[in-house]
């Protein structure tokens, strides 16, 4: 009887000596990923999207019942990712708000994706590969694994503790991937079992970031090439052998559609998606296809942002030469399919993978970022597994002489043992918000929105001579984005050009009503200049367009006692301290507005709430009360 397409032959028992090996070679994997990885451990949260996500946001902070309602519902910087708030929910159940723990998660997951991957490189390689033996598909595998786990474009995803999602989608689609695989290899009796657990895995995946949407597509590329469940001719596909093929892939289907509408919906709700016109699009989407993959082969020059210039002109050469590179390798691995069928599904899935972040919808100030690589840019490892195996099953027929072999095995060991060291120091740059952005000025000193963020952190540290040029430059480079007129104006403020400030301040607004920052430092400058009508209604502004924002009740309280209407300004008060019980400039607050209603016993109360929130501001209370 023949065996089934996309059946593998059942494998001999193996020794003990290659049980050893078997389970030795997954760890080391694990041991070195880790190893590339473990400056993350002494990163902090850094100023690129991190304050918005955890820092100013107490809604995650947890695993109750409350907590979890909320992550259902997020779309906090337009995104669905309630799995992957479940992670950080608990992280901060674990370690509060000391980013170590978040940063040791974020390794941990890391190292189990690598481990994963290299699980599905040997069933991939065996597939593909059936020739080679048990310790070479093993070899293979593991090279694949370590180039997936090791590249430097994974740095932005681990280092960065709001790329979280990355790494939650990334484990949960390799998982499924590693499911499915299993429900092909199985006697049919325990089929059905593996194509549930592929589908919860696939569920959790896309809970975690809808970039994998993508995967019904890719299962069917599996189906294809190596399952060969799916004939190479297109009319294999629509045959009645063809239909379970497709039936099966209806959940998958349900899922990734449903993922992707809600996340359409949640970016054009929250205002993230980006304008742009058809050819703008085709030019983005020309330059990722092309530029992913350049930076998989050499990844040098890589930054925290690609930024997206003003205009997107597909006709210029940036966009015309990632057009012609990407419509090359298409063409190349069409016409080399009958002979090399490995190599047009590699690229398919590269295609279907990175489709969702292109720019066909486009999101974000970025033209390109190395975390789309995270899974698009897996098949291209199993191309490094295929060249060991291979090269050592050339030299093993006598293809190939034994110098040969030996060169071509020491340059990729030398190729990912660089991708290792340069992973190891781009991890450094990490470390903190000012490391980063001087870093990302260094690599492309063009981009203004790094010159911004370097000038506003050094401009919030008090460094405001060196923060008033980065902002003027980045002013320069972009005068179309309003944005940084609002921190230039802040600065300005602080310099005692308070005029010119509260201009551009004003200016920011006029351009972005609902720049909740903004509003709320333009009420605070107008509170500090004896103006305390004017600031109250900038701020009730504020918590309008944000009702949970911390610091826009906290002004508003102050304002409000300022203009004398301390019953108004305790309920903004006690509306901070409901959102977030740990916030002590709400307490300090709150302690005001009953002094200033005379009740000092109620504002003594806070007194042991600040001690352990903020001894500097329970001292301060302290003298007030006296």
């Amino acid at each position: 009887m023949r065996r089934p397409l996309g059946t593998a032959d059942p494998a001999p028992s193996p020794s003990p000596g290659a049980r050893i090996a078997a389970g030795a070679v997954p760890i080391g994997i694990a041991l070195l990923t880790a190893a590339v990885f473990l400056p993350v451990l002494r990163a902090g949260f850094v100023d690129w999207d991190d304050p918005t996500n955890f820092l100013d946001n107490p809604h995650y902070r947890g695993v109750g019942w409350r907590q979890l309602r909320w992550m259902l519902s997020a779309s906090v910087m337009g995104h669905w990712i309630p799995v992957t708030w479940l992670t950080l929910g608990a992280d901060f159940a674990v370690w509060g708000m000391n980013p170590f723990g978040y940063h040791l998660t974020n390794l941990l997951l890391h190292a189990t994706s690598g481990v994963v991957f290299y699980f599905v490189s040997r069933r991939l390689l065996g597939l593909a590969m059936p020739s080679a033996s048990a310790a070479l598909s093993r070899a293979g595998a593991a090279a694949a694994a370590l180039f997936f786990a090791v590249h430097p474009l994974r740095v932005e995803s681990v280092a960065w503790v709001t790329e979280r999602r990355d790494l939650t989608s990334g484990l949960f689609f390799l998982l499924t991937i590693l499911a499915y695989l299993k429900a092909h290899e199985r006697p049919p009796a325990v089929r059905a079992g593996w194509r549930l657990v592929a589908l919860g895995t696939a569920a959790l995946a896309l809970a975690s970031k809808s970039i994998v949407m993508g995967l019904p597509l890719a299962l069917l590329i599996l189906d294809a090439y190596p399952l060969r469940r799916l004939g190479p001719a297109a009319r294999d596909w629509i045959t009645p052998r063809a239909r379970p093929v497709w039936i099966e892939k209806i959940p998958f289907a349900l899922l990734a559609l449903g993922t992707g509408a809600a996340a359409y919906l949640v970016q054009r709700s929250t205002g993230y998606l980006t304008p742009a016109d058809p050819p703008a699009r085709i030019g983005m989407v020309a330059y990722n296809v092309w530029f992913h993959a350049w930076k998989t082969l050499a990844p040098l020059n890589l930054g925290p942002l690609y930024e997206l210039p003003p205009r997107v002109n597909p006709l210029e050469p940036p966009y015309l030469l990632s057009a012609a590179g990407g419509l090359a390798i298409t063409a190349a691995v069409w016409l080399l399919r009958p002979r090399w069928p490995a190599g047009l599904a590699i690229w398919a899935f590269y295609l279907v993978m990175l489709a969702p972040v292109t720019g066909v919808v486009h999101t974000g100030n970025h033209l390109g970022a190395d975390r789309n690589t995270y899974v698009a840019c897996g098949g291209f490892a199993l191309l490094v597994g295929a060249l060991v195996i291979a090269v050592v099953g050339a030299g093993r027929r006598g293809l190939l002489r034994a110098p040969i072999v030996a060169l071509g095995l020491a340059v990729v060991g030398v190729w990912i043992a660089g991708l290792a060291l340069t992973a190891r120091v781009q991890s450094a740059v990490w470390h903190d918000s000012e490391t980063l952005w001087r870093y990302a000025i260094e690599v492309d000193p063009g981009c203004a929105i790094c010159h911004h963020n370097l000038g506003v952190i050094l401009g919030r540290r008090g460094d405001r001579a060196q923060a008033q040029p980065l902002l003027e430059r980045a002013i320069a480079l972009r005068p179309d984005r309003s944005e940084f007129q609002g921190n230039y104006g802040l600065l300005l403020i602080q310099l005692g050009r308070r005029a010119e400030g509260l201009a551009k301040l004003r200016a920011r607004l006029s351009d972005n009503p609902r720049d909740v920052a903004t509003r709320v430092n333009l009420g605070i400058a107008l509170l500090e200049d004896g103006r305390p009508g004017e600031a109250v209604a900038e701020l009730e502004q504020a918590v309008r367009f944000k009702p949970d924002s911390g610091p826009a009740l906290n002004s508003l309280g102050r304002a409000l006692l300022a203009e004398g209407l301390p019953d108004l300004a305790r309920a903004a008060f006690e509306r901070a301290i409901a959102i977030d019980g740990a916030d002590p400039v709400a307490h300090l607050g709150l302690a005001r507005a009953h002094l200033a209603r005379g009740d000092r016993e109620a504002a003594r109360r806070e007194i042991p709430v600040l001690e352990r929130l903020d001894p500097g501001l329970a001292r301060l209370l302290e003298q007030e009360i006296q």
